[in-house]
């Protein structure tokens, strides 16, 4: 919806665009932008289903280049919400506002002030439809999507101005930048900076052009973004080819992409879904080609990049496809038939761990400085050191989370972390909860955090990445509860990082870690 409503706004050619939500957006979104407006009639008409202004002949529908164009966003939502549109255009005296009712579908215009531009205000989504209402997701989740709706639309418009408050506070400031890197660093953050490498590759009515970063590297791809001609696609033809190039290289994690590719649009079909962020490409061949070996010049250099595009050049040659007859042209004399046996099913052997009981005996030594040797009365036990130790700290740490006890190590001097402008929204949304277990953290200035304490587990440990790996989780796992997630489902917790290593001596409670690596066993 939030999706709609922003290219609405850019299409009217807004210079600046701000978001409002409350509780995630199911209780209030409002989005207001500067752009041209709609006189009177047009914002009435602009209510009724499949009524738009950007199509004006058949053919535009072949070679369209406005986001919208279908006349089906306002109508659809303001029969699902309490809406309403305030929009001057300046022909007028006045601005008009118009109030739907979702209930009865009665509309209510009346004048109204404000400047050149249009303010959609949408409350108690989904009200009069509760079997849709009860789908929506918790209100982090939401805001956490719409935070990357709002970043995503703000790369390919460097000179626009994007803002997103939520709940009364600015969780999202863009301001204009100056070029296209200038705003690639705000969404990215500016650790990405040194590391961004310019794409720039074209072939015949066909281009490339974006960054991608070299030497950095981040746990998901969520930090790839994909723009056909200026619009935002999934597509995966384009992903592929990403990921091809990519892993020409020998990195650990993804790179973050962000390619614009532009092409004729008669060769591009963009209604092929009805969030138009699907397209099909009639010769997607070339568009693979042109991808990969533009993203592979950016990241491996100028030299691998031309030898690849003089290997990649002969592939550009459109193939001929055949088509086979479907039916034989003669009859064979003896019909075999293939006689096909149902698979069988197999049943898969699950391993259990054997029930450990009471771990009480004798420690008789260590093996490898990795596992303890205890001799008990009912044979010997293999103790996994590191497993144990984990177990020992994500009891303590549990234990502190339920009972709300949280326990900080001061640092000397407070780590600076500064992330791109779409991760901050998601940390900023989850500081209460980190303060919850440990962390004093709170925003330093811009997207930059000021970290004073730390779980005492994190001391010796990269907190940075730490944090890295809790969005991450957050924003890939739709989770409201995102330090809980972290330290129950992934070895990447403080109780993992903080473990002993292979040499130290600990001891152990006799039950299997979390992360269902056993911990003991028997022989």
């Amino acid at each position: 919806m939030v999706k709609e409503l922003i290219e609405n706004a850019i299409d009217a050619g807004a210079n600046s665009v701000e978001v409002l939500l409350e509780n995630g957006g199911k209780k209030l979104i409002e989005v207001r932008d500067d752009g041209c407006g709609m006189s009177a009639d047009d914002a009435e008409l602009a209510l009724e289903r499949h009524a738009t202004s950007k199509i004006r002949e058949f053919d535009d529908l072949a070679r369209v280049r406005t986001l919208g164009f279908r006349g089906e966003a306002l109508p659809s939502i303001a029969s699902v919400s309490r809406f309403s549109l305030t929009t001057f255009d300046r022909s007028n005296n006045h601005a008009i506002e118009i109030e739907c009712d979702p209930l009865t579908g009665e509309r209510k215009a009346r004048p109204a002030a404000r400047d050149r531009g249009t303010t959609v205000v949408v409350r108690e989504l989904f009200e009069n439809v509760p079997a849709r209402r009860k789908f929506l997701r918790s209100a982090d989740s939401e805001f956490r999507s719409i935070v990357t709706v709002v970043s995503s639309y703000a790369l390919p418009l460097p000179s626009r101005a994007f803002r997103l408050q939520h709940n009364g506070r600015l969780a999202l400031d863009l301001p204009p930048a100056l070029s296209l890197r200038d705003r690639v660093v705000q969404v990215l953050g500016s650790d990405a900076e040194p590391y961004l490498s310019e794409i720039d590759e074209s072939y015949d009515s066909k281009r490339a052009s974006g960054y991608v970063t070299r030497g950095i590297r981040f746990g998901s791809r969520r930090n790839q973004f994909f723009f056909v001609n200026g619009r935002l696609v999934r597509d995966r033809v384009l992903t592929h080819a990403a990921n091809r190039a990519a892993e020409a290289f020998d990195f650990d994690g993804h790179p973050a992409i962000v390619l614009f590719l532009d092409v004729d649009p008669n060769s591009v079909d963009v209604n092929v879904h009805p969030a138009k962020t699907e397209v099909r490409f009639r010769d997607s061949g070339s568009i693979h080609v042109v991808v990969e070996q533009s993203i592979r010049r950016a990241l491996g250099g100028a030299e691998e990049g031309a030898e690849l595009l003089v290997k990649s050049t002969p592939s550009l040659i459109p193939m001929q496809i055949f088509d086979a007859p479907t039916h034989p042209q003669f009859t064979p004399l003896f019909q075999r038939q293939a006689i096909v046996q149902p698979p069988t099913q197999m049943a898969t052997a699950v391993e259990e761990p054997p029930a450990l009981g009471d771990l009480a005996g004798r420690v008789i030594g260590q093996y490898r400085m990795s596992y303890i040797l205890i001799d008990t009365p009912n044979g010997l036990r293999l103790v996994d050191q590191h497993a144990a130790h984990e177990r020992v700290l994500f009891d303590r740490y549990l234990r502190r989370i339920v009972r709300h006890e949280p326990i900080s190590q001061q640092l000397l001097t407070p780590i600076l972390f500064e992330i791109g402008a779409a991760e901050s929204a998601v940390l900023e949304s989850h500081v209460e909860e980190l303060r919850g277990v440990g962390f004093d953290i709170e925003r330093f200035s811009g997207n930059a955090f000021a970290i004073s304490a730390v779980p005492p587990e994190l001391v010796r440990n990269d907190v940075q990445s730490f944090l890295l790996k809790l969005i991450d989780a957050s924003i890939e796992e739709r989770s409201p509860h995102v330090a809980r997630v972290r330290v129950r489902r992934r070895r990447d917790g403080p109780a993992h990082r903080g473990a002993a290593g292979v040499i130290e001596s600990v001891c152990l409670p006799p039950r299997p870690a979390d992360h269902r690596r056993h911990q003991a066993s028997r022989y």
